[in-house]
C-alpha cells in the first residue's frame, strides 16, 4: 500500500494525521480474514489487534449450552480487540469473521505501548470505545426488546455500512446465529422483506433493493448507534 495517501480501507486509521498513520503502518501487517475464522475464543488472551480493510467480524456471547448471540459487529470502522488497551487483556466475547475481507494487524504490545501516550491514536480509540459500547448496549436491548423482524433489519443494515456492496455473502443459518433464533425464523422474517422489495435472497447471499425501507422497518436501535459513531468518529 503507498503512503503518500491516506488509507483507503480502514476507516478510523484513515482520521489519525498522516504522519501518524505512516508511521503506525510500519508496525502493522496486512493479514487475510476468512470466514468463520475465529480471532479470539472466550477468555483468550488478546495477542493482536485487526483495524479491519474489508470483511465484517462479530463478537458472540456464548453460554455453556454453546448457544450464542452476537452482541457487536465490527468492520473497517474500528477495531477488533478493543481488550489489549485494559489491564485485564482477555476477550470477554468469541470473535470470529462473518464476511471474509482483511485487516491491518498489530501486536498487543505494541498497542499498549502507543496508548500509554496522549497520541492520536489513543485519543481515537477511546472516541470510538465510547461507540463501540453504545453498540453493544442497544444490541443487548434490542435483543431483549424488539421482534425479530426489526433486529434482522437492523442487522443487514449495519452489516451494508461496513461494506461496499449491496449484495451480504449470508446463509440463514448464520444469520440465525447472529440473531440468536432458530433458522425458520430467519427465513419467516426474509420472505415478506423480499415480498415487499425490501431484498433479494439468493444462495448464500442477501442483496440490498430497497435501503430505505429497510430503515423503516429498523428498530430505533439502528439509528441511535449509528448516530453516535457519526457524532463521535466524523
Amino acid at each position: 500500500m503507498s503512503l503518500s495517501t491516506r488509507p483507503a480501507g480502514n476507516q478510523l486509521l484513515a482520521l489519525l494525521p498522516l504522519a501518524e498513520y505512516q508511521r503506525l503502518h510500519a508496525l502493522m501487517r496486512p493479514v487475510d480474514l476468512d470466514f468463520r475464522q475465529v480471532l479470539y475464543p472466550t477468555g483468550a488472551p488478546i495477542e493482536h489487534v485487526y483495524f479491519l480493510n474489508r470483511g465484517t467480524a462479530s463478537a458472540l456471547t456464548v453460554m455453556e449450552d454453546g448457544s450464542a448471540i452476537e452482541v457487536a459487529t465490527i468492520g473497517n470502522e474500528g477495531m477488533v480487540g478493543l481488550g489489549a488497551l485494559l489491564a485485564d487483556r482477555t476477550s470477554p466475547n468469541k470473535v470470529i469473521i462473518q464476511i471474509a475481507g482483511d485487516a491491518l494487524r498489530m501486536d498487543a504490545d505494541v498497542l499498549e505501548q502507543e496508548a500509554k501516550s496522549d497520541s492520536p491514536l489513543r485519543r481515537l480509540l477511546l472516541l470510538y470505545q465510547t461507540a463501540f459500547l453504545t453498540q453493544v448496549s442497544y444490541s443487548v436491548a434490542c435483543n431483549g426488546l424488539h421482534p425479530v423482524q426489526q433486529r434482522c433489519c437492523r442487522w443487514i443494515l449495519m452489516t451494508h455500512d461496513r461494506m461496499d456492496s449491496d449484495e451480504i455473502p449470508l446463509t440463514h443459518e448464520f444469520l440465525g446465529i447472529m440473531l440468536g433464533v432458530r433458522r425458520a425464523s430467519v427465513t419467516e422474517v426474509l420472505g415478506p422483506l423480499h415480498e415487499k422489495g425490501l431484498v433479494n435472497n439468493g444462495r448464500g447471499t442477501i442483496t440490498i433493493v430497497d435501503r430505505g425501507g429497510l430503515e423503516k422497518l429498523a428498530c430505533e436501535c439502528y439509528r441511535k448507534v449509528k448516530n453516535e459513531f457519526d457524532r463521535l468518529l466524523s
